[in-house]
């Protein structure tokens, strides 16, 4: 989660004790997700190869496995509720937190390497995670698919499935990976995919690859 008193400690020293009324103190997103991934120590800095992202952007992209769908809508239109009641200004001054079962999103003796043939793109190592000032941890029997335009597919496995996929979308990206990558897994697995800060699923796409969205 953010340091909620980022803010604070980023001020200049004073010579007297600050009072800051909590309630003043909000949140710059507005959901997390419940679980974190397993996480392992780093036995090295990590380099410019590696990839990594703030701990507060795990899973706020991520795709499901159709038979999760009514779940999901449902998760989605409480969050709506809450997140209109609690924005304030810039901000929120409380957190959805985002509590979903974890099921195989995908399943295959070889789960990665199916992935990399259906998308198209080579897997690279482990996701790290940081927050400020520290690094978390590298996802355990994690993995990432980079897809070009600012696009890297994430997750780990478990035995032979995949219990958590996400996207990582970075600055400027090439939103038409990602589509790309939707309508093949769409079409292969029947997932679906949900963007939890925009409030939104893409479930389906028509013949001419134009997608179905639901919001709440």
């Amino acid at each position: 989660m953010k340091n909620l008193f980022a803010s604070i400690f980023n001020k200049p020293k004073a010579d007297k004790i600050q009072v800051v009324d909590p309630k003043k103190i909000l949140f710059s997103v507005p959901t997390l997700s419940d679980d974190i991934a397993p996480l392992e120590p780093l036995s090295e800095k990590p380099s410019s190869k590696d990839f990594g992202f703030h701990e507060d952007e795990w899973c706020q992209i991520e795709f499901f496995p159709k038979s999760q769908l009514k779940t999901i809508q449902q998760i989605l239109k409480e969050y709506k509720q809450f997140e209109q009641a609690h924005r304030v200004n810039q901000g929120w001054n409380a957190v959805y937190v985002r509590k979903v079962e974890r099921v195989p999103v995908l399943s295959s003796i070889q789960p990665i390497e199916n992935l990399e043939k259906l998308l198209g793109a080579k897997a690279g190592g482990a996701p790290f995670l940081f927050t400020y000032g520290a690094i978390s941890g590298k996802v355990k029997n994690g993995f990432t698919i980079p897809l070009g335009g600012n696009i890297t597919i994430y997750g780990y496995v478990e035995k032979d499935n995949i219990p958590v996929l996400g996207a990582n979308v970075g600055k400027d990206p090439d939103d038409s990976r990602l589509t790309d990558a939707f309508l093949k897994l769409n079409a292969s697995d029947g997932l679906f995919v949900v963007d939890w800060r925009a409030q939104l699923l893409i479930i389906g796409a028509s013949s001419d690859s134009q997608v179905e969205v639901w919001r709440p």
